[in-house]
């Protein structure tokens, strides 16, 4: 028992504190330290009933918040996901446009390359017909007075021709008569006009006349065939054309087989016209065929 004055241990049923000398009723005593005792062991179950509420309180309220702070991460993942999608489409679009722009430089690239090439081309061309035009004017200064009124109607008739652009109309078997050298059946004249070697019935040394090659459509100074253009030829039929890279030997192109006729040098043109006895059909077909050089060829 607890003796209730100096509330120290004493022997249980005493009638008597020996600490103190308090009177105590046993039974009474018992009694009370039994509602004590009772009251003290509510008061620990509530204790604990409320430790325990609070702490499954707490529970639910550490629960709840990682409920949303999952929910939140979640969210944010989600987010996060979404972001990095719409970035790999946009590296995506990126790739794209970065293909799309290298191959615009890729073309535009190229296409300064073609118009390089183009201008050098022209540029070319415009050389040659510089150089072709210097050389028409050049034979007009050094014809001599013998041939200046003959030459001067050629000029007037004529269209004046490269040796590359006259390679392109095929040779047609006439007017090879004259001083013949090396005798291979191709004048003097003719030789020269031709680029050949008067001197050599073979000039490229490969086993065919001069004659047969060039009639048969082969180059009489090299490899390989004339370059024999048909639309080239068939563009200039009744046209006499003056060789601005020879002596200003004129050829005339027949209207009807479109082959070129050797004329020879200015002095003996008309005579040439004479012999071939197409001077006036090739006046007609010149006149009706190329009327924006207004071509006129009358032989008497």
């Amino acid at each position: 028992m607890i003796c209730p004055n100096c509330h120290r241990q004493i022997p249980n049923f005493s009638e008597s504190c020996p600490n103190c000398g308090i009177a105590i009723v046993p039974h009474e005593q018992v009694g009370q330290e039994i509602k004590i005792r009772r009251y003290q062991r509510w008061v620990f179950y509530a204790i604990i009933i409320v430790v325990f509420a609070g702490m499954a309180a707490y529970a639910v309220k550490i629960y709840l918040d990682n409920t949303k702070l999952l929910e939140k991460i979640t969210a944010v993942e989600q987010e996060n996901s979404k972001k990095a999608k719409d970035l790999a489409d946009k590296e995506g679009q990126l790739t794209q446009k970065q293909t799309q722009l290298t191959q615009l430089q890729q073309t535009a690239s190229e296409s300064q390359k073609l118009l390089d090439q183009k201008t050098e081309e022209f540029k070319k061309t415009l050389e040659e017909k510089t150089g072709q035009l210097s050389q028409y004017e050049e034979f007009r200064v050094q014809l001599g007075a013998d041939n200046a009124n003959v030459f001067k109607m050629l000029t007037d008739l004529s269209l004046p021709v490269s040796n590359n652009d006259l390679s392109k109309i095929a040779l047609a078997d006439y007017n090879f008569s004259g001083l013949d050298s090396d005798q291979d059946g191709l004048s003097d004249a003719l030789e020269e006009a031709l680029g050949t070697d008067k001197a050599k019935a073979d000039s490229d040394d490969d086993g065919f006349p001069d004659k047969d090659e060039i009639l048969g459509g082969y180059n009489p100074l090299g490899n390989g065939k004339l370059p024999l253009d048909q639309k080239f030829s068939n563009a200039r039929k009744g046209l006499i054309l003056l060789q601005i890279e020879g002596q200003g030997q004129a050829w005339y192109v027949g209207p009807k087989d479109g082959k070129r006729y050797f004329l020879g040098r200015p002095a003996e043109a008309l005579k040439a016209l004479e012999k071939l006895g197409t001077a006036k059909e090739a006046a007609a077909e010149t006149s009706a065929g190329n009327n924006e050089n207004n071509i006129e060829i009358n032989v008497e």
